[in-house]
């Protein structure tokens, strides 16, 4: 989405349409920090709490909105205590830690499905880049990104792999296996035509017709 949280309104159009249909499909909005504090955030969750809607709102908080630290454009530290405002279940969890990341997901989700409403999960996280290209992200204090890089989830699940029987070796094949997807994504993006003015047209839909 090219607007800031307008992926929250639609996840929860999502949850209600697999409401009434009765499917057991549910909505999931993946959104920032920044985003919590707009309308589409509070509206969002006030009309899946009232309804019991399917729907997970993840905000992954990396700790940046654009170039504003969250200290500096919110007033508490924790964006999962608004929960409590529309009486939905949160849990704050550790971003850097992917098996926590999945068993907060797996739990929301079942809950969801369950029929007992949305969950707001915030991962607490980190953004390594600028926001942009040209952002060198100079508003940063010094060392917090080296700070933020010692628990890094890929190094974090390394970890957690080594102390559950892994191996070196196994690591490695794990790395150049992934290199290799990245690998042959790459070569074939470069080898596909490039596209032609007839595609701007495809998978475009009237609103109201329902033609292509």
């Amino acid at each position: 989405f090219a607007i800031v949280g307008a992926g929250m309104p639609v996840a929860a159009g999502v949850g209600l349409a697999a409401q009434v249909k009765g499917r057991d499909d549910i909505g999931v909005a993946v959104f920032g920090d920044g985003a919590a504090n707009i309308g589409a955030f509070h509206e969002s969750l006030n009309l899946a709490a009232i309804w019991r809607l399917p729907v997970v709102f993840v905000c992954e908080n990396n700790q940046y909105g654009e170039y504003s630290r969250i200290s500096k454009t919110t007033p508490i530290a924790d964006i999962a205590v608004r929960a409590s405002s529309y009486d939905i279940p949160s849990e704050i969890v550790d971003g850097q830690d992917v098996l926590a990341v999945e068993s907060a997901m797996a739990q929301a989700v079942a809950r969801a499905r369950e029929g007992n409403g949305p969950t707001l999960l915030e991962m607490k996280t980190y953004r390594y880049a600028g926001h942009s290209r040209s952002d060198e992200a100079l508003y940063r204090p010094a060392g917090e990104l080296e700070e933020w890089k010692e628990r890094d989830p890929i190094g974090i699940l390394a970890d957690h792999i080594m102390a559950h029987g892994g191996s070196g070796e196994s690591l490695k094949q794990i790395e150049s296996a992934a290199a290799d997807r990245v690998r042959r994504a790459l070569e074939s993006v470069l080898a596909a035509p490039p596209p032609s003015t007839e595609d701007m047209l495809k998978h475009i839909y009237a609103g109201g017709t329902g033609s292509q």
